[in-house]
């Protein structure tokens, strides 16, 4: 599990003071983009090795607000023959969590326009993180 603390911005929240239900795909892809650079590097050629995303899901527990302290974790719950699927979490500061959800990801040649299986690169990372729910 890869976790980032998130920043919550002020345009971020509706006028009730709630962080506004769309942002959490911001969020979502905060806490992706720092999983790939973290184990993939910087220098990752995306536009051989790319992924397409598919879909995305939010479930929603509780409203985050602008004073809250959040926090990302991403892992990996399933890796299929051409496409994979990271789970999140987004906690509160005392661990409560405030939503969750997911994001099927498509491996795809940009270079060559077409839907790739999973990367071989990809593969030891995404089993190194997948959710402990499914190891047992």
């Amino acid at each position: 599990m890869i976790s980032t603390p998130l920043q919550i911005r002020f345009s971020d929240c509706d006028i009730a003071g709630h962080i506004h239900n769309a942002v959490y795909l911001q969020y979502f892809e905060t806490g992706r983009m720092k999983f790939f650079v973290s184990q993939l590097g910087r220098d990752w050629d995306w536009k051989k090795y790319g992924i397409i995303l598919k879909k995305n899901e939010v479930i929603y527990h509780r409203p985050g607000q602008l004073e809250n302290q959040l926090t990302v974790d991403v892992d990996c719950s399933h890796i299929g023959i051409s496409s994979f699927t990271l789970s999140y979490k987004i906690k509160d500061e005392k661990g409560l969590l405030i939503a969750e959800g997911s994001s099927v990801l498509v491996c795809f040649d940009y270079i060559q326009n077409t839907v790739v299986t999973v990367h071989e690169v990809f593969k030891p990372i995404l089993q190194k993180h997948l959710s402990k729910q499914l190891e047992a």
